[in-house]
């Protein structure tokens, strides 16, 4: 059975910019190199045939001197010598013959083909032929009217061919390597052309997804600058449809945080009436109901925020990554005491170049992360500084870690463990995933000894401020 991909046509990938330019320039140049060296050759080889006639012309005009002092005699003796001349063309043969207006033959070879005399007396007349099976030149002379002798020379072409050849060879291959320095030319010609294209594209890859400065016009060729252009008009509406949401998420925090502060301030009013007093579970219930809520919310708020951000390279600013260490320590400090479990600090001094409220953000995340999900009793490590000329961030529990089946999926919004204990809502790793991207950094998954696990982000050496 045929696939049905058999029967698909195949969609051919359109040509480069490059190719285009080589190919409209190449194609062009080959016709016109093609075209000039037959119209060259054909002129060079008009010339040379011109020149061999002119020769077997003189053999001719040769013969009938010969003729002329021996007229009247009933046969032309041509002495040894002559004839030698005559017929001294190698590396071609030479025929000939004289015959007077009866045909018969008064010198030369007698088995020459006959031919019909020239129309015009004393004036030499040329045609191609054939005699024993090779190509020759004929020209035939008829003297003093239609009574006078006919004289016939045949000469094989083998010098003619040999003039051609070269003619042939001297034409094409300067004209070859003509067009060869010149594809070679174009070729340069084109990449240095494209430079500039080059320079942009690789401007283009080297920025984050967020990236929405605009491009300097000033230093783009001319022939892209409307094209860049319309990329700055559409990097202003996006920053500005940015600006939108930056204003919406604001203002949704203010509009949903009000409610919960008002439920637990309510809650609170309610235990202090001993409304929960017959059932303080209950409480608990509500309570923890409210936690999740609010640690939800604030999940929600902060993804919002900094997928919708939109930083450019040049407003980094140097971030001291052992201060965002030291602020973590008093913001999870009670957190940790709550669940008896024991929080340290490995602090280095290390630096890097990003947003330093992004990276607290993340720095926050993991840790709340490694707090919820570790067992009571458990050890939660945060670390920073640097790994050779990398600086790095790290947070390190003895929790159950991360199955390797599901390390790709846990960077997904909402993603949560089948089977795991914590209260978490999924987002905690989507939202240091998205700020890593923004700093072009790495998140490291492995796992921690004896268990647990261990979470790394990895800058790069240097980013351009």
């Amino acid at each position: 059975m045929r696939r049905l991909t058999d029967r698909m046509p195949r969609v051919r990938s359109p040509l480069g910019l490059r190719r285009r330019l080589i190919l409209a320039l190449a194609i062009p140049l080959l016709l016109i190199v093609v075209t000039s060296s037959a119209l060259d050759y054909r002129v060079a080889r008009q010339t040379a045939d011109t020149a061999h006639d002119e020769a077997l012309a003189d053999t001719v005009f040769d013969l009938k001197s010969y003729v002329t002092k021996q007229q009247g005699a009933g046969r032309i003796d041509l002495t040894q010598e002559a004839e030698a001349i005559l017929r001294s063309n190698a590396p071609d043969l030479l025929y000939f013959s004289v015959r007077n207006a009866a045909g018969e033959l008064l010198a030369g070879d007698a088995g020459l083909p006959a031919f019909d005399a020239p129309s015009d007396a004393n004036r030499v007349q040329f045609r191609d032929g054939a005699y024993r099976e090779r190509p020759v030149r004929i020209a035939l002379l008829r003297m003093d009217g239609a009574s006078g002798p006919l004289i016939t020379v045949m000469e094989t072409t083998g010098k003619r061919q040999q003039s051609r050849q070269r003619i042939l060879a001297a034409m094409v291959l300067p004209n070859l390597a003509v067009v060869a320095a010149t594809l070679i030319a174009v070729l340069f010609g084109v990449r240095h052309g494209l430079l500039p294209l080059q320079a942009v594209e690789r401007e283009i890859a080297a920025r984050s997804v967020t990236d929405l400065h605009a491009f300097d016009l000033a230093a783009s060729p001319i022939e892209i600058r409307p094209m860049l252009s319309r990329l700055n008009e559409l990097f202003v509406l996006l920053r500005q449809a940015s600006e939108v949401q930056q204003r919406f998420i604001a203002d949704a925090a203010h509009q949903l945080r009000t409610p919960l502060a008002g439920l637990q301030n309510q809650l609170d009013l309610a235990v202090g009436e001993g409304a929960f007093g017959q059932n303080p579970q209950r409480l608990d219930h509500i309570e923890e109901a409210t936690s999740r809520i609010g640690h939800l919310l604030s999940q929600l708020l902060a993804y919002a925020r900094t997928e919708a951000s939109t930083p450019a390279p040049r407003v980094f600013e140097a971030v001291r990554l052992e201060q965002l260490v030291e602020n973590s320590a008093s913001l999870f400090l009670d957190a940790a005491l709550a669940r008896d479990i024991d929080l340290g600090f490995e602090i280095s001094a290390a630096a890097t170049v990003g947003l330093s409220w992004m990276l607290q953000e993340a720095l926050s995340n993991l840790i709340d992360n490694a707090i919820r999900y570790t067992p009571r009793g458990g050890v939660v490590t945060v670390r920073c500084g640097s790994d050779g000329a990398q600086p790095f961030l790290e947070v390190e529990d003895s929790g159950p870690g991360i199955a390797p089946e599901h390390a790709t999926h846990v960077f997904e919004r909402f993603y949560r463990i089948p089977g795991s204990s914590g209260t978490g809502c999924g987002l905690g790793l989507a939202i240091v995933s998205e700020i890593a991207q923004v700093h072009r950094a790495e998140v490291l998954l492995a796992a921690a000894a004896p268990h647990g696990l261990r979470v790394r982000i990895r800058f790069p050496a240097a980013l351009p401020v």
